[in-house]
């Protein structure tokens, strides 16, 4: 069998129908042959191409033909409308093109493949080219290139450092020019000192007048103010709109006017507002007000109203201001008003006014800090001003009113002052030295020296401490007893404890203002008797807690001079006696009192110590550990007039004081031959060096205690 093609027969692009032929079929009814897996003998198929193609997955089988298909041709190799097949020695059976594509197709339909539908298409494209498309890739060019040359514009534009085109800056052309060109150029006219032709003249109703001139205020204007704001014109906004601007002043002319700020002096303006306010109103009313140094005589008359200096000084500001902006000579008239046929108004203004003149309180002598001495003291004057303007407003026109004048004298005089200083004794507060211990009176004896004299102004601040200094054996102080854990070392500076308790003992007494203290932790006994608190709230009998506690870098004791008059401190010592007085003025007859309440006791006890410094079974009592009761107190102070009428009671603190126990020591050491027992102090067997009193009560022995550090570092304080 011969297989014809023909050349008419559109061929397909798939390259896997590409080279199929239709297989030519002689049954009478030209059915398509059937497609089964098998290849005959003699319907081999022509080879595709070089290699294999790629295996797909066959498509499901229908009986409907597909429209878009040939219809594969009968067996003689024709198709029915006469064309002939082309290729002939391509031919192969259906069944086995299909099987190798891995095509499934209707026995009845060539296929086509997609990429010849594509190719179809675009060759109908290519063939309809549209007329509008250069046109449009053109216009797009355009595009392209104004909108980047506009870009580029405002990329200059916002890198540009002058100034914008056509710009003047008060009239004067600056464009072009950077900041600093702009900023000279400015100053080289004239720019900043350009007063020349402005002034004002400003006329009062009675013809009198000034006149103030740019150049007499010193009128100048700022070339770099200027400069930077004619800079500035069209770099505030945005990258395009700044640009805009720039296109704009290419052609436009743009004038910025007020770019500096005018500067005058203007105290002148007020100084003469001040003197022809002042004038214009002396002169104006028909009425007068006549003071002399006893009296005021008022006359109510007619006319204007008075001229009011802040008015007359705004007016010629506003009008200066005018002128500087119209570069012009500017004349005003100022018009306070006319009144209706009185001047009471006027006149009560004026009286006012005189009043403000004439009324000034009087000076008081008070204490000068810098020449240490008493100031200087004054009269006053003044008068009834409520009453005068009442006799003034009931008076008709015409009439003469007279206002007396007061004289008023300060509260104190120079020479009443200067009798007041240190003319009284405020308190004393006076202490004794039990223990005799030498040191301890010494160190006393020099803490004294060092607060004695010690002036405090009015409002100084007296620091101990600071005034004292630390306490060193280069200072001269010597090595006494302190009380460290409760029991008595030996600490530089002991008994200093006492002149600070016996100088807050004497503060207490006055109604200076303490600032710091602190009591001691244990009760103390050389503080004064106290003659004021009963049996019964005080049965110790002396002001225990009036003391005062100090302790360098710790506890400081600190009061102040809260009078109106300098206060002198004196600190002695005689024998063994302390004496702390304080010396200033006293303005009253009243006098204070402390009262001490102990409201509860703390029992001490009996504490054994073992020491190998002891002989082995020898008790004795540690040295200065006493037993000693503790107590809760409140202290109150209590002021009285000098009729014995008690005006206040105030607490002043509430306070515990530590109960002290007693110290056995017990030796664990070497025994010796005959061990020795001591009893320790409250004995009676004399005075001692550290225990002179009989042990029955509060004990004559305490050189002080305290809750401090102590000057060695480690005790309770200085006692």
């Amino acid at each position: 069998m011969k297989l014809v093609s023909s050349r008419k027969n559109r061929r397909s692009s798939d390259p896997l129908t590409r080279n199929i032929t239709p297989i030519a079929n002689n049954s009478p009814d030209r059915r398509p042959a059937p497609i089964n897996n098998t290849t005959a003998p003699d319907r081999r198929p022509a080879p595709i191409n070089n290699t294999a193609a790629p295996e797909r997955r066959p498509a499901p089988q229908n009986n409907i033909p597909t429209p878009d298909r040939h219809p594969v041709p009968p067996g003689n190799g024709v198709y029915p409308n006469g064309r002939p097949v082309q290729n002939s020695n391509q031919a192969v059976s259906r069944s086995n093109v299909h099987q190798n594509a891995g095509i499934n197709r209707h026995p009845n339909v060539q296929q086509r493949s997609n990429g010849n539908i594509k190719s179809g298409i675009a060759k109908k494209l290519k063939a309809k080219k549209s007329p509008l498309k250069p046109i449009l890739i053109t216009m797009m060019i355009i595009l392209i290139l104004s909108v980047s040359s506009f870009v580029a514009l405002g990329f200059y534009v916002d890198s540009l450092d002058t100034i914008f085109p056509n710009v003047l800056a008060d009239g004067i052309n600056v464009s072009g020019m950077t900041l600093q060109e702009a900023i000279d150029h400015l100053v080289y006219i004239g720019y900043e000192n350009n007063a020349e032709g402005i002034s004002i003249t400003l006329i009062f109703p009675d013809d009198t007048s000034f006149t103030v001139t740019g150049d007499e205020v010193g009128l100048s204007f700022n070339a770099q103010e200027a400069a930077t704001a004619a800079f500035a014109f069209g770099r505030s906004e945005t990258f395009f709109k700044n640009e805009l601007t720039y296109i704009r002043s290419l052609f436009e002319r743009t004038e910025l006017t007020d770019l500096s700020s005018p500067v005058f002096n203007d105290s002148l303006v007020r100084s003469l507002a001040a003197e022809y306010t002042d004038q214009f109103n002396k002169t104006l009313f028909s009425g007068s007000i006549t003071p002399n140094e006893s009296y005021i005589t008022l006359v109510r008359g007619t006319g204007l109203h008075p001229a009011i200096e802040e008015d007359v000084f705004n007016t010629a500001i506003q009008t200066l201001n005018r002128a500087i902006s119209e570069h012009d000579a500017l004349t005003v008239t100022y018009s306070p008003g006319v009144n209706s046929g009185d001047t009471l108004e006027s006149q009560l203004i004026e009286l006012q006014l005189l009043f403000d003149e004439i009324d000034y309180p009087p000076v008081s002598s008070y204490w000068n800090v810098e020449t240490l001495s008493a100031s200087a003291s004054s009269y006053g004057r003044t008068f009834d001003l409520d009453k005068a303007k009442e006799n003034l407003i009931n008076a008709v026109y015409g009439e003469q009113v007279v206002v007396e004048i007061e004289v008023l004298p300060p509260d104190y005089s120079q020479e009443y002052f200067e009798s007041l200083i240190f003319a009284h004794t405020l308190s004393t507060s006076e202490t004794r030295e039990l223990s005799g211990n030498s040191n301890r009176l010494s160190n006393i004896r020099l803490a004294a020296e060092k607060i004695n004299g010690i002036v405090l102004n009015p409002g100084d601040e007296f620091s101990f401490n600071t005034t004292v200094g630390r306490r060193t054996r280069e200072a001269g102080f010597l090595p006494a007893n302190v009380i460290v854990n409760g029991i008595f070392e030996q600490g530089i500076g002991g008994g200093i404890c006492q002149v600070s308790s016996t100088l807050h003992d004497a503060v207490l007494h006055t109604t200076l203002n303490v600032v710091e203290r602190s009591p001691h932790g244990l009760r103390i006994s050389y503080m004064p008797k106290d003659t004021f608190s009963s049996e019964e709230n005080n049965p110790l009998g002396n002001r225990f807690a009036n003391d005062a506690m100090v302790n360098w870098g710790t506890n400081d004791y600190r009061f102040s001079n809260n009078t109106d008059f300098p206060l002198r401190i004196e600190a002695t010592v005689s024998g063994r006696n302390l004496k702390v007085e304080l010396i200033g003025t006293k303005l009253d007859d009243n006098y204070i009192e402390i009262e001490t309440v102990i409201l509860s006791e703390f029992q001490s006890g009996e504490v054994e110590q073992q020491t190998d410094s002891l002989p082995m079974g020898e008790r004795r009592v540690l040295e200065g550990s006493r037993g000693q009761l503790g107590y809760r107190v409140q202290t109150f102070k209590l002021i009285f007039s000098a009729d014995g009428t008690l005006l206040s009671r105030d607490s002043i603190t509430t306070r515990s004081y530590g109960a002290q126990n007693r110290i056995i020591l017990v030796g664990i050491g070497p025994p010796a031959e005959e061990p020795v027992f001591n009893p320790g102090p409250g004995t009676g067997t004399g005075p001692g060096e550290t225990d002179p009193g009989p042990g029955t009560g509060p004990g004559d022995l305490d050189p002080g205690t305290g809750t401090g550090g102590g000057e060695t570092g480690g005790g309770e304080g200085l006692g």
